[in-house]
């Protein structure tokens, strides 16, 4: 048996109500006020079959002080029924109504021509005629009209087949995490909390947990029912009433949704393909509105060109009041507060995290987003972020796809060199990412040897100095990339621009790195002539080695032809401070045996550290000088050559 939804709209007192009542023999107004007041306020759910067709109808308010209501009735729509009365002809909500459906996507519609029992032949055609030319402007053409009369009955027959032949054939496919916006909440006693609804996507059985998007908490699935009927899962595009347990119905409202854990995030900035109404004004920008999406309205401000036209289409950013599950492709409606009226619809293109100054990057985003495949938003997405882990979830999502899908257009990428892939294939990085820390990094250490004496800068911290920009791995790409295009100088871990006083040819910088192997992790140091014999190089090729790396501050002189590293000297330095945390005073035979060196090396140590004022000589002891490093100042590893 197919499952078909039907959302009945028409302006106030059109007759409605009263058509849902002739083909289910429900009346929708169970709410007092509407029986009090002859008009639909709230949502009205019925059913009825038809062969082997069932219908879902959904009684949908008129009034323009509702249309919230409706909005929310008709998130889930198969198929629009129009009604318009005959008596009446076409007020302002009938062509309002016709425009949300379009714009939230509904393609198949039929008008009920109701109250034929009170017009003559000559009124129904010119109805007729009008509604055609309206219609169109809207984009439904060739659309069915059914004269019919809820109190004779003429014409039900008519339109019950017209709704079997516009009946779905196929049922909706649950893929994806559970979704399920939520339209009514309601207590049954002793059952509890009832919120009901139409899932959009995924599977949902009886003791399974779903989460609340708004607030986070889970709760638990105790029944589910499907017009009256109990039943173990749920299906997609069927109305749906979950009876939960770990929340009240107080708890919960329109406009909130049930997702599964940890998917299906809220947003507060999103972006929007908008395309203004026809018979809407110019909207200027930025400026207030009302924003419905799914069964959720909030006020919202849009910001985007400084107008949009009548008829115009636009991207536009969209900062929410209440932030709201939003899914690419997903049909939002935008209305005015005043006057009040709809103005457009849209499909949302993503959602974003709010920053100021962003505005000219998210409308740049948004329009390569639209209409254009998943590689080429994928590419858009990373040129926006800058990189992204290869395996990010939020990516996907962000994509609307499945994991075979995106692990196809992340390929797709890598392979035409719109993105690239890099800490061993963790991270993908858009090219002009490359560039831009190129770029940065050039700078920095064109200021540093424009403003400071020494022009060398420690690795690490130009590194450190990018993590705004871009993490570690692309970093350290673009500096590869820029040492071996020569724009850049590494000696150890020292990188500069090259000049005269930093540029080493091919066979010094060779030289250099055996000179500083005997030095990596050497807390008992070779002196000057050592480090000559142990090179087989004459002493002063040997001196002028150290005497550049001493000036790059790679190698500290300690005086009577002592050098050592810096990481060899902080990882002592905090030994030392960790002796002095026992005791205030130390001997040189207690520092000594504490480092594990001998007298030889102890000596030149200690009184580096005194000139340095790290320590404080006082006789034949030391104590802890006013620059002991603290610990998170020194490094206890050394970068690779």
């Amino acid at each position: 048996m197919s499952y078909t939804i039907i959302g009945v709209i028409g302006h106030i007192d059109h007759g409605k109500t009263s058509l849902v009542a002739a083909l289910t023999g429900v009346d929708t107004d169970s709410h007092p006020e509407e029986k009090r007041r002859g008009i639909t306020i709230d949502l009205g759910f019925a059913t009825f079959t038809h062969g082997s067709d069932q219908f879902a109808l959904i009684d949908a308010p008129g009034h323009q002080k509702y249309i919230g209501n409706l909005l929310a009735g008709v998130s889930a729509v198969d198929v629009g029924l129009l009604v318009v009365a005959c008596d009446q002809g076409i007020q302002a909500q009938t062509l309002e109504h016709a425009a949300i459906l379009q714009s939230l996507g509904v393609s198949k519609l039929i008008v009920a021509m109701s109250r034929i029992d009170l017009v003559d032949a000559n009124t129904q055609q010119e109805l007729r005629e009008e509604l055609e030319l309206f219609l169109a402007e809207f984009g439904f053409e060739d659309i069915p009209q059914v004269p019919l009369s809820s109190v004779t009955g003429e014409g039900l027959d008519e339109l019950r087949s017209l709704l079997s032949e516009m009946a779905r054939t196929t049922e909706r496919s649950a893929t994806g995490d559970f979704r399920m916006p939520i339209d009514r909440v309601f207590t049954v006693e002793g059952r509890g909390c009832v919120a009901a609804g139409s899932p959009w996507s995924g599977l949902l059985r009886i003791g399974d947990q779903v989460q609340i998007a708004r607030t986070g908490q889970l709760v638990r699935v105790r029944e589910i029912e499907v017009h009256g009927s109990d039943e173990s899962h749920s299906r997609i595009g069927v109305r749906t009433a979950l009876n939960l347990a770990g929340v009240s119905a107080g708890e919960l409202t329109r406009g909130d949704e049930l997702v599964s854990k940890d998917t299906h995030h809220p947003a507060s900035r999103i972006l929007v393909d908008l395309k203004m109404f026809v018979d809407a004004g110019e909207i200027k920008c930025p400026t207030t509105i009302q924003f419905h999406t799914a069964t959720s309205a909030t006020a919202a401000r849009i910001f985007g060109p400084r107008s949009i036209p009548t008829g115009g289409s636009e991207v536009v950013i969209v900062d929410l009041e209440q932030p709201v599950v939003a899914t690419p492709g997903q049909a939002c409606l935008l209305r005015r507060p005043y006057p009040v009226g709809s103005f457009a619809g849209g499909r949302i293109l993503g959602s974003v995290q709010p920053a100021a100054k962003q505005t000219t990057r998210l409308l740049k985003l948004g329009k390569q987003l639209c209409g254009s495949s998943a590689a080429e938003r994928l590419t858009a997405w990373i040129d926006f972020l800058g990189e992204c882990p290869v395996d990010s979830l939020d990516l996907q999502a962000a994509l609307a796809l499945d994991a075979k899908e995106f692990q196809a257009a992340v390929l797709s990428c890598i392979e035409n060199g719109t993105l690239l892939n890099l800490a061993e294939g963790k991270v993908l990085t858009s090219p002009s990412l490359l560039i831009r820390l190129s770029n940065f990094i050039l700078k920095t250490l064109t200021n540093q040897a424009e403003s400071m004496d020494d022009a060398w800068l420690d690795e690490q911290s130009v590194t450190q100095r990018a993590n705004p920009i871009a993490g570690t791995a692309t970093t350290q790409t673009a500096l590869t990339q820029l040492i071996k295009e020569k724009k850049v100088v590494r000696v150890n871990r020292m990188i500069a621009v090259p000049s005269e006083q930093t540029v080493l040819s091919k066979k010094q910088l060779n030289r250099m790195n055996q000179l500083l192997s005997l030095y990596r992790d050497e807390r008992k140091p070779p002196t000057l002539k050592e480090a000559a014999a142990a090179l087989e190089s004459p002493p002063d090729t040997v001196a002028s080695l150290i005497r550049f790396a001493t000036q790059q501050r790679i190698l500290i002189d300690l005086g009577r032809g002592f050098f050592i590293s810096q990481q060899s000297f902080d990882i002592l330095c905090n030994e030392l401070r960790e002796l002095f945390s026992e005791s205030p005073e130390r001997s040189v035979a207690e520092i000594r045996d504490h480092w594990g060196i001998t007298r030889k090396h102890a000596i030149p140590l200690l009184e580096f550290c005194d000139k340095s004022e790290i320590t404080i000589r006082n006789g034949d002891s030391r104590v802890q000088g006013k620059e002991m490093p603290n610990q998170s100042s020194t490094k206890t590893t050394e970068p690779e050559l």
